[in-house]
This record gives C-alpha cells, structure tokens and sequence, in this order.
C-alpha cells in the first residue's frame, strides 16, 4: 500500500476507490446499482443515495480545479436526471423524515464546492429543475436530530445560488441545532441524547463545513471556537497507530470517524500538524483492512464483509459516507497543511473523563479504550445493546454482536456481564442510572425482571477492574468477559490458572482474573463472523454461580497487551 504523504495521494486514492463504481452508473448517470444488502428506504432512495455519496470526496477535489473523467460530465447529468419528474431515473417524491434529505447533503455540499463544474454549465431549465427539487426539504419534517443539518445545507446552497430558499427554515434549523449544545465543545445528536460518532462527522463536520460558506463571522468563529475544545476530547478516541475505538452506531462508514480532523483543518483549525497525523495513520490503518470486495467496492461491514453488524439503514452505497475524509482536498497544493509533517499524537493523559459524552477514556498509547455507562434506555436502529452497552470499547478489539440470545456461542458478549436464565442470555440495555467518580464510573441496571446489579468500573494503568453487586431472586449462571482476539486454535496460545485466564493471539493478549467471589475462569469460541475485526474470535470469561436470593460480590480484573511491543 502506498503510503498517504501528498495531497496527489489522496487524489490517487480518491480515484481507485470511484472507479470500481463506474460499471454501475445507470444510463442517465442519476443512480447507481450495486448488489447486496438492504436497507429500511426504498430502492429509489438507495440508488440515489450510492450517487450522492460520492460527491463527499469529488466536490473537495473539484474545488481546487482538479478533475476525475468522466465524473464531471455523469454528475452533471445525473443531477438534471435525478431531479426531472419526467426523467425515468427520477429520486422521487419524500415524505417526512425521507433519506432522500440526508442524500441532499453531499449534493449541496458539492453546488457551494465546485459550481463551476456542477452549476455553471447547467441551462437555466436545468438550474430550476435541480434547485426545484432540493427546495422540497422545506416542505417536511425532519428527525430531531443531525437531519436539521441537511436543510441548513440545502437552504444556504440555494441561497448562495440565488435560488429559492426559506430563510424561516434556515433560522428555525439554526436554533435547533444550538439547542443541541451541550458545553465544552460538546454537542448531543438531538433528541436521541447520544454522543457517539455523530458528535464528530455530523454535528461538527456540518458545522465546519457550513461555516466555509457563510459570511457570518461571528458564527465561524464560535464553530471553530467549540472544534478546537472538541478536539481536546476526541483526540482520546485514537490510538498512536491511527485506530479509533469501535463504539456505537454507523460503523460501516469506516474512516468518516477521522472526517472531523478533515473538515477541522480546512476551516482553519490550529493544530494542523496533529489533525495531518491523525487522518493520515488513520486511513492507512483502514486501507490495511479487507473493507473492499473482489471489485474494489466498499461493503457493508467494518474490519470485513459483515452484515451482522450493520444498521437497519445500511444500503450497498451507504459505506461511501467515508468520502468525508477527502474533505482535506479542499485545501491546495499550496496550502500549508500539505507542508506541514505529521505529527504524532502529543502526550495524552492515562486516564480522561469526557462528561458530556458519559465516557471515561483510558489511553495507552497503542490502545484508547471507553468506559460507558450504557445507553439508558435508548431505542434500536440495530444491535443497540452491544454497540452502546457494553462496559468497555477498544481501538484495537473491536466489539462483538449478538447473532442470537439463545446461547452463549451465539449472543457472543465479550466487554459484559451476562446472564442465562431459563436458556436466554440476557446483557445489560441501558443503565437505570450512572455517575463518575475520579477514575471510576458506576452504573445500575437489571437484564431481567429478579436481578439487579450495579457495576463499579475502576482504571488504572493498564487494566480495569469490575466489581459486581448482584441482588437476585432467581438461580442463573453469569459470565463476566473480556475483550475477544482472534481464534487461537492452539491450546498452546491459552494459558489457564484456577483464577485467571490469557488468550494470546494475532499479536495480542486478552486476561480476564477473578480478584474475588466464585467464579471460575473460562474460555468462550463465538461463533464466526460475531465480532466487527476479526472472522473467527475467542475471549476470555469469569464464569459465576448465581444463587436465587441472594447478593453476589464479585471483583473481576481484565488486562490487554499486545505480544510484540513492536507491532
């Protein structure tokens, strides 16, 4: 793989991950068909969302006077085609909360971008016909959520085009958005209350990306104001080799997680040198992986093909969202960022609370690990419970999904406490409550109906400890497990003591030690394609003895290392 240096490599990648798409252009250029899995949308709104979703990356490259052949002819014609109701690849009409507004945001993203290569050549027929049917946003509603973005996208492309826009809408949205601010750079994704990903490549990358287009000062400096403490936090989210920890939804867009630093150095952000290193090891970390099929198509998965993982919203085009990371093509070759070394990640504290996304940080360097307190009670869009559940989440091990709860094989709950009771395992879904306490973070919850427990996460060096207070009215069997590594397939690889067990494999080793209670260390083979890094996993368990009424205090310690320390 070559190595990611200038801005003509990013170009070059840019240009290997769109031509594989070229066969799949339908005639009229306004859709692209891909094969595999489906989504919660129409097929229309699948279709059109693999031709926008591309424009993340084109629209940067285009700005600066760069071109792709044949991309700037089909997307000027597949614009017009998309948009015309008398065009048989017409988007279709949207009703409330339709994809086809989350589509819009790459198209307007691209018309403020590049209009010369998009807008100019347009007739003044096509002109309407496009800005037509983008203004139709306004006429519905959207989730309350990061969507509002895509409106204030729309609404200052139009205006800026000299088009119809709403300026009602424009403010309302605005609004909405700084309601959604939480301090120190902090943002929450709307009524969801979540502080995942989004909080970095949506409410940050839009603002970002946004404040490039308006002529508000005030605003682009309180933008930049709140990505400068953001960035003070985030940093925690990626390890010295470029990973960032698998938490949450909406995995499948892969390097969008760095699309932040991306958007963050366009706009002017300060430490550039940083940001640089940061997107840089990170994409070259991605491209290690298998995340493109026979064809050089992105697939529905993360570290591989997997749709056991993937949202209910994950289409075959969605996983070209990570063109938010080409965002960096918005700055010349004479920019100062292409001058600029890489820089690796300053010294960064152990141990790092960030309150405002109920996450305490462990950094080791070669690892950042979240500690969380689960979701408390959010809803689904498709295994909530184990992407925002589970006790811990690692840059380096990923996290494994349930293909079932029928057993322990199947419910694969490595990073959690479960319980079987009555042939179910039954994991942690949201916490009743939880709070912080210098280097620990405690939350209650119940799996079941007749237990309780409150779990005390404690960080410290290099290895957390759990103690579990568990308050149950029936018998069950629990398993207190750690972080999964690649299937072994050797005992040789497994060490096995009365009181703790080690899994070394794939470079890595993953401990799990009973400090106290009864339990009894064991080892758990998932079954295949469960966890998002590797194919074939196994990890490292406390098996413990429930008794009916009684309280259980259990102290179990988990550790992580790598083999070779020069990995």
């Amino acid at each position: 793989m070559k190595k990611l240096e200038t801005r003509e490599d990013f170009i070059e990648l840019l240009s290997a991950m769109l031509t594989p798409l070229k066969p799949f252009y339908t005639d009229a250029r306004g859709r692209i068909k891909l094969s595999g899995a489906g989504a919660l949308y129409c097929q229309d709104s699948v279709e059109m969302e693999a031709f926008a979703r591309p424009l993340w990356g084109l629209s940067a490259l285009w700005k600066n006077g760069d071109r792709l052949a044949p991309f700037e002819e089909w997307y000027r014609k597949g614009l017009v085609s998309g948009s015309d109701p008398s065009s048989p690849e017409y988007w279709g009409e949207g009703g409330d909360e339709d994809q086809r507004y989350v589509e819009m945001a790459p198209i307007a993203f691209a018309l403020m971008a590049s209009p010369d290569v998009l807008w100019d050549p347009l007739t003044e027929a096509e002109k309407n016909t496009v800005a037509s049917y983008l203004y139709k946003i306004n006429n519905h509603e959207m989730p309350k959520c990061n969507w509002y973005f895509f409106r204030i996208l729309v609404n200052t492309a139009l205006k800026r085009l000299g088009m119809p826009y709403s300026e009602k809408r424009l403010k309302e949205d605005e609004s909405f958005i700084e309601s959604c601010y939480l301090g120190n750079g902090w943002y929450n994704d709307g009524y969801s209350g979540r502080t995942d990903y989004y909080i970095a490549f949506a409410m940050h990358f839009y603002s970002l990306i946004w404040s490039m287009y308006i002529d508000d000062e005030k605003k682009k400096k309180i933008i930049m104001e709140r990505a400068e403490r953001f960035a003070e936090d985030f940093i925690y989210w990626f390890s010295s080799s470029g990973e960032s920890i698998a938490y949450g939804r909406s995995l499948t867009y892969r390097f969008a997680q760095c699309s932040f630093w991306s958007a963050y150095a366009a706009a002017g952000g300060r430490n550039i040198a940083i940001a640089k290193g940061i997107i840089v090891r990170h994409m070259e970390a991605w491209l290690k992986n298998g995340i493109f099929d026979n064809s050089g198509i992105l697939t529905v998965g993360y570290c591989y093909p997997n749709l056991s993982m993937a949202d209910n919203y994950n289409a075959p085009g969605s996983p070209y969202w990570a063109l938010k990371a080409f965002a960096v093509l918005l700055m010349d070759e004479n920019d100062n960022f292409w001058k600029t070394e890489t820089a690796p990640l300053p010294h960064l504290e152990n141990i790092h609370a960030i309150p405002e996304a109920k996450m305490l940080m462990q950094h080791r360097g070669w690892e950042s690990v979240s500690f969380v307190p689960g979701m408390l009670g959010m809803g689904s869009l498709g295994y909530f419970s184990d992407k925002y559940d589970k006790f811990a989440y690692s840059s380096s091990f990923a996290f494994s999904v349930a293909h079932t709860s029928e057993t322990l094989e199947e419910a694969a709950p490595d990073s959690m406490l479960c319980f079987i009771a009555d042939g179910v395992v039954r994991v942690r879904r949201g916490s009743e409550s939880y709070r912080m306490d210098g280097n620990s973070l405690i939350s209650e919850w119940s799996p079941c109906s007749g237990i309780k427990v409150i779990t005390e996460i404690t960080v410290h060096g290099n290895c957390h400890e759990r103690k579990h207070t568990i308050a149950s009215s029936i018998g069950c069997v629990a398993y207190d497990s750690g972080f999964s590594v690649p299937n072994p397939r050797s005992e040789e690889k497994i060490q096995k003591r009365t009181d703790s067990v080690s899994i070394m494999s794939g470079g890595y080793v993953s401990n799990a030690s009973c400090m106290s209670g009864n339990g009894m260390p064991v080892v758990v083979i998932p079954y295949p394609n469960t966890n998002l890094r590797w194919r074939n996993t196994a990890f490292p368990s406390i098996k413990i003895e429930i008794m009916p009424d009684t309280t259980t205090v259990v102290v179990d310690r988990f550790y992580t290392e790598k083999e070779d320390k020069d990995d």
